[in-house]
């Protein structure tokens, strides 16, 4: 019996990259038994994809795209679109990529094998960075280390992830991403919701994906930037799931850590970076970042939005 797959898509202002991204999906290997589709949300207040452009996108591919409409700027409101749009396909699985990622041609067919091997409704896979510029000296890059495949997780992001339709459908789950988080950690947050619900969730080491990193996004203010956001994010995601309370109680000391040894490296770095300017330079922006996480976690207290993802990088 086929059982249909349906991969998801939220894009804005990127259009070649979008392209890219469904040339590497309309170039994968089609696992048997299974019938593929895309749908495509664009996330602005007036979509690109629209009309005789849609059409003539959607002839470029021999899998079906499928382009859907949301105007309000958000990540939760693009992605819970895209849950819905995918759902009217009636799919029994999902899959979520970001528009400036690009999958190998395996990738689809790790995810489910994994999942069928390991009994489980939720895969998730690494992301291969590829770096138009390469990142300062002093950023330590976020790379999650191996792990065998079918090791159990229980947090997600949404750029190379495989999920049941049963964790979105009415008549399961029924999950959504929270649309408070509209400034980051949507994702996180929806993945533990799932892992708290019961739902088996693992990692597969070998479905990769490529993501395209522009010049902009390793610039100095953009990396602080993207740090101040993650606080901001996180903290904010406890103060939603534990109360305001209890989160100051947890981050108010770590901010005030935070931000105390954040301005003590900074103002060592800057005194001897003239005579040590590597060393001096790390130790800067070492102090830097500390004192971003601190004061984002308390925004994220506050309860105030960050405003990282109003900026587009890439096209």
């Amino acid at each position: 019996m086929t059982q249909k797959l349906v991969i998801a898509v939220c894009t804005a202002q990127r259009p070649k990259m979008l392209k890219a991204c469904l040339s590497s999906l309309d170039n994968m290997t089609q696992p048997d038994g299974t019938e593929l589709a895309i749908v495509v949300v664009e996330n602005d207040p007036e979509p690109y994809f629209a009309g005789q452009v849609a059409e003539d996108t959607r002839a470029q591919f021999s899998i079906p795209v499928f382009f859907y409409h949301e105007k309000r700027r958000g990540i939760p409101f693009a992605r819970n679109r895209a849950l819905e749009a995918a759902l009217e396909h009636s799919p029994a699985w999902i899959a979520l990529i970001d528009d400036d990622e690009r999958a190998e041609k395996d990738w689809i067919e790790k995810l489910l094998a994994a999942c069928a091997e390991h009994e489980a409704e939720v895969a998730n896979g690494p992301v291969r960075r590829i770096y138009e510029k390469p990142a300062p000296h002093w950023w330590k890059s976020q790379l999650l280390k191996p792990r065998p495949t079918g090791t159990i997780i229980t947090e997600a992001p949404t750029n190379n992830v495989l999920l049941s339709a049963r964790i979105v459908s009415k008549d399961g789950l029924g999950l959504r991403f929270d649309e408070r988080l509209t400034f980051g950690s949507e994702d996180i947050d929806f993945f533990r919701r799932t892992h708290a619900a019961g739902a088996k969730m693992i990692w597969v080491d070998d479905a990769f994906v490529e993501e395209d990193i522009p010049a902009s996004r390793v610039s100095t203010s953009r990396l602080l930037s993207r740090m101040h956001m993650a606080a901001t994010s996180g903290a904010f995601n406890i103060v939603l799931r534990e109360g305001r309370l209890k989160a100051a109680l947890h981050f108010i000391p770590k901010s005030l850590r935070r931000m105390f040894f954040g301005t003590l490296a900074t103002v060592v770095g800057f005194v001897i970076r003239p005579v040590a300017h590597k060393r001096g330079e790390k130790l800067l922006y070492y102090g830097l970042i500390r004192l971003m996480k601190g004061s984002g976690n308390l925004r994220g207290l506050l309860g105030r939005a960050h405003n990282y993802y109003d900026v587009i990088d890439g096209h």
